[in-house]
């Protein structure tokens, strides 16, 4: 089971270096690898085949790098009350992860920058085994989202097109 908690959440206008984020715990079963697997179309056999990744010496089916980092992603978004957005990742992965393992994906902001019109918030995740040793390690840039009414990023001041 998957779990994570966000209280008490951080505010992108309130976050400090040295913040805490709200830990996620994550324990991927071979079902959930072979689904992300299937979205990204990363379908070497390491995945999924379990006596495959043992014959040749592996221990269990590897969790992928990506999905690695998208708990990166995820552990920063929900560390905040609001909606964010991504504006720059950066992971890099150290060790092997194995399904049906128990990883503890735990941040702290990093930085602040508010320069050029809007906050970034830089936060440092780090993703760990239950043996405590380091799997993946990375940075996760937010913002505030922008407001929903005024659309998507960028589109400030566009009119719609009017193809024929």
């Amino acid at each position: 089971m998957n779990s994570y908690s966000s209280d008490p959440a951080l505010s992108i206008d309130a976050a400090r270096p040295g913040d805490a984020l709200a830990p996620l715990i994550k324990r991927p079963t071979q079902v959930e690898v072979v689904l992300f697997c299937a979205a990204i179309r990363n379908y070497h056999r390491y995945h999924y085949d379990r006596v495959y990744t043992r014959g040749q010496g592996i221990d269990d089916i590897i969790v992928p790098g990506f999905l690695l980092g998208n708990w990166c992603i995820e552990a920063a978004s929900r560390g905040f009350g609001e909606p964010v957005h991504i504006h720059r990742l950066k992971f890099r992965n150290m060790a092997m992860a194995y399904v049906g393992g128990s990883f503890a994906i735990e941040g702290r902001v990093d930085a602040v920058d508010d320069g050029n019109g809007r906050r970034i918030v830089s936060c440092r995740i780090e993703v760990s085994d239950d043996a405590g040793r380091l799997v993946t390690s990375g940075r996760v840039d937010v913002t505030k989202a922008p407001d929903a009414r005024s659309g998507p990023i960028g589109s400030e001041g566009r009119q719609p097109s009017s193809r024929q």
